[in-house]
């Protein structure tokens, strides 16, 4: 059997699946012929096995996004215009079959409910913050992003606004000593694609351009 019938039988064989598993379900098949389609001309090719959703944090300019495969997480929580510098981190740890997870990082905890789409930041001083995941579009390039500079790994996550037409793109810098700054794309969001995203940073008023890549495995 060729691999466009098996795509396509995969994606027969999930519609009886109920509810956000079926959602899971048809993005993955969806991603998997995306792959197949891609092939030819990517510079990299997607895991067929991983997941990759993306999201928001509840009452702040934060996104979230998370790569789950293989029994592992990667969760990416970036902070906006005023909140780069505070709640940008990274999280990184095993997660168990229902998609659950508890993630420490600097003294922060992200939790998610089994299921993975519903979870929970806890600040050190106790707060807690709701945040929402859902998967990524691949055709608009949504997911992940990183590339490492300055021994600190740069992250960007794009996704589409409820409502807009169009992706957008948040990212954060950093670098050593506890360094922040924001990143831009240099090109159009029209004219991204998951080969890599060539972005911007200005620090102590120098001018730098990074490429950042899809992270596509936890």
């Amino acid at each position: 059997m060729g691999l466009f019938h098996r795509a396509m039988s995969a994606g027969l064989n999930i519609l009886g699946i109920p509810g956000m598993a079926r959602s899971r379900a048809l993005a993955r098949a969806a991603g998997a012929f995306g792959f197949m389609l891609a092939a030819g001309c990517a510079a990299e090719a997607v895991d067929p096995a991983s997941e990759t959703s993306v999201g928001t944090v509840d009452g702040t300019d934060a996104v979230v996004a998370a790569v789950r495969g293989e029994g592992k997480v990667t969760l990416y929580v970036c902070g906006g215009a005023s909140t780069y510098a505070t709640m940008t981190r990274w999280f990184e740890g095993p997660a168990d079959a229902s998609g659950a997870f508890s993630l420490a990082s600097r003294g922060w905890i992200a939790s998610a409910e089994p299921g993975g789409d519903a979870g929970r930041l806890r600040t050190p001083d106790g707060a807690e913050l709701a945040f929402h995941l859902r998967p990524a579009s691949l055709d608009r390039a949504e997911g992940l992003y990183a590339a490492i500079d300055s021994g600190c790994r740069t992250g960007v996550v794009v996704l589409t606004p409820e409502g807009a037409e169009a992706p957008a793109l948040q990212g954060t810098w950093c670098g050593a000593g506890d360094r922040y700054a924001q990143v831009t794309p240099i090109r159009s969001l029209h004219e991204i694609d998951r080969r890599g995203i060539e972005v911007r940073v200005e620090i102590d008023g120098a001018r730098k351009d990074l490429l950042v890549t899809p992270l596509d495995r936890p």
